[in-house]
This record gives C-alpha cells, sequence and structure tokens, in this order.
C-alpha cells in the first residue's frame, strides 16, 4: 500500500516509454491544432524533480493550456510545489522553442490566480496558455541548436572534469537569465564550493533520517521513473525504503560538488508561481545551451528542500534581497546515456 502522501503513477514506466520526435514529421500543411499536438512531443522531453513530469497540456484551436497537475506533487520533497512548477516552467520552454522552429509565432500568457483552477479537479492548476500564430518569426542558428538539443540533453549524474568552462559560455548564460529577470550565481572557487558540499552534506543526511522522505523517493524509484531496469527498479526501492542511506548519498554527492567546476544558482526576489516558472524556463534554456555547447549539467535540489540550509545558502551566496531558487552542477563529463522514460502523450492531455 503506498504511503498516503505519494500520487499514483498511472503505471510502470520502463526506457521504451519515450518519444522520440523527428522534425521531419512536423504536419507543416495540416491546420494549427494538428502542428500544436505535435509540438507537445518536444515539451514533454523536458527534465521534473524524481522525472515526476508534472505537467498536462490541452490543445484548442491555435492555443496550447498549460496545466500542473498537482496530484504528482512531491509531498514530502517539495511541500510548496517549487520544485513541480520549476518543472512545468521546464515543458513550456521547451514548447516555446519548438514553436519556433517550426515558424510558428508565440504568445505566452500565464493564468491569474482567479482562474487557474479547474471546476472538476482541483489537483490541476491553469498556469500558461501558448497562443500559436503562422507567423514564420525570423529564426537564429542559436534558435536551431537549443531546439535540437532538446531531444539530446540528459541529467548527467557523473562525477565532472576539472575543465573550466568558458567565459564566453558563462556570459551568455547570465545574459539569459538577466533578460528574464533571474539572477544567476556562478560559484568557481574552491573554498565556497567546500562550503556547498558540506551543506550537500547535512541535506543528504536528514532528507534520508526521515522515513517519508524515504518512502516517497523509494515509490518513484519502483515506478520506473528514472530509468532502472523493472527489476533494478524493484531493489532500489526496497533499499531507500529500508536503509537510511543518508551517510553514503552524503559523501557521493559532496564529491560531486567539489568536482564541478561551476555550482551555478538561480535566485530571484520573489517565489510565487509566475517567478518558478521563469526559473524554470530559464533553467531549461540554460541546459539546452549546455548540450548545445559539449556540457552537462546536473541539477542538485536537497539543499533547497531543507529550508534552514536554504538560509544557509542565500547566506553563503551573500543574497541580501533575493533567494535561491535552483541549484546545479555545470561542467566537462563522460556522456550519461540514461533515457528516462516518459508518460504517454494520452496520459498528459486533457
Amino acid at each position: 500500500m503506498l504511503p498516503p502522501h505519494v500520487s499514483v503513477v498511472e503505471r510502470t514506466m520502463d526506457n521504451t516509454t519515450r518519444p522520440e520526435p523527428d522534425k521531419a514529421d512536423f504536419p507543416s500543411n495540416a491546420p494549427i491544432v494538428e502542428q500544436a499536438a505535435f509540438l507537445l512531443e518536444y515539451a514533454v522531453l523536458a527534465p521534473s524533480s524524481h522525472n515526476s513530469q508534472p505537467w498536462l497540456f490541452a490543445v484548442a484551436d491555435d492555443e496550447i493550456r498549460v496545466y500542473a497537475d498537482e496530484s504528482r506533487q512531491l509531498t514530502v520533497a517539495d511541500p510548496d510545489g517549487r520544485e513541480l512548477y520549476l518543472s512545468v516552467g521546464c515543458a513550456l520552454e521547451n514548447l516555446v522553442i519548438a514553436a519556433k522552429q517550426f515558424g510558428l509565432g508565440v504568445t505566452v500568457t500565464y493564468a491569474s490566480e482567479t482562474e487557474n483552477r479547474r471546476a472538476d479537479d482541483a489537483t490541476t492548476r491553469h498556469v500558461a496558455t501558448v497562443r500559436l500564430e503562422p507567423d514564420t518569426p525570423a529564426k537564429t542558428d542559436q534558435d536551431a541548436a537549443l531546439f535540437d538539443a532538446i531531444t539530446e540533453r540528459r541529467t548527467n549524474h557523473h562525477p565532472f572534469q576539472a575543465t573550466s568552462v568558458p567565459e564566453p559560455i558563462l556570459e551568455r548564460f547570465e545574459d539569459d537569465a538577466t533578460t528574464a529577470g533571474i539572477g544567476l550565481e556562478l560559484v568557481t572557487d574552491t573554498i565556497r564550493k567546500e562550503e556547498i558540499a558540506a551543506l550537500q552534506t547535512q541535506a543528504d543526511e536528514r532528507q534520508f533520517a526521515d522515513p517519508e522522505y524515504r518512502a516517497e523517493l523509494g515509490y518513484w524509484i519502483g515506478s520506473g521513473a528514472l530509468g532502472a531496469s523493472w527489476l533494478a527498479a524493484r531493489i532500489g526501492q526496497l533499499a531507500v525504503r529500508h536503509l537510511d542511506l543518508g551517510d553514503r548519498e552524503g559523501r557521493k554527492n559532496s564529491t560531486l560538488v567539489t568536482s564541478a567546476p561551476v555550482i551555478a544558482a538561480l535566485t530571484a526576489t520573489s517565489d510565487d508561481l509566475e517567478t518558478q516558472l521563469d526559473v524554470g524556463r530559464v533553467f531549461e534554456r540554460l541546459a539546452l545551451t549546455a548540450t548545445s555547447e559539449g556540457l552537462a549539467v546536473h541539477p542538485m535540489s536537497q539543499i533547497l528542500e531543507v529550508d534552514a540550509l536554504r538560509a544557509d545558502l542565500a547566506a553563503l551566496l551573500e543574497l541580501e534581497e533575493s533567494t535561491p531558487m535552483h541549484l546545479f552542477r555545470l561542467g566537462y563529463a563522460d556522456p550519461d546515456t540514461t533515457r528516462t522514460p516518459r508518460r504517454p502523450l494520452e496520459d498528459v492531455t486533457t
């Protein structure tokens, strides 16, 4: 029996349940509603916490309504839903990038607080509407590179090489974040990376000491959402649920932090729903940029999931009026070929 705080996944996923869209299949001569539906194959390739994929879409005429599926919230690790809405923001950014690739003009409007709850489903929240126009906007080589990176992007869990990230790439990251009104802190010095690694160790130890956290993580591992085989998923589920792995995970993850040439933190002056969506969109854009440049990215959210440690990180980064919203490693690494599965499109359309 599942713990009461854990959402139900429709079916066990495996590595075969992942769309592999081919841009040559875009229905260029079809009505715009069919073109909109095709774009969803790229939207769902976005990253999400525990690969929970907490998004839903509704296509009608020239609009795609984007919903957050709060039934898939990680209620222990992410009680306020920040990571859920960041994940939906990532999917939204993929959708926008894909639309531009196929010559469609895009207007994104965030839903107001008064209109974003569905009367028939309290766990489904309308967060944005994407309006498409057959505009054929000018497309740059950079736009095309971001689109191509959607199908290539992976979360890389390997240790990173010591090779520095070129300054022009970091400047591009900063420009993209600033344009969206989001802050970006880039930590490259050894002392602060070691301090962040110490926070990472504390976060892992605190979380794995919590049986409810282990049950939630074990559930998602057991569902196959993280890309393991059926047997490996079940073994992992049992280990996580019944063993306190905090010390081991803390040592492993702190080493991952110190191995990275860059630890990046996206920051914001507010923590409301629109800001969370914006942070998710910026992160996905940065992750796609990194992929197009041969770089690896690895989100590390544990510190931000413990309020006291999130405050410690803000102090370490000397943030006065903003707060850390998303933390990730950036650098060069051996490729991570794990293909995490995706929910079938029929499960994410409404």
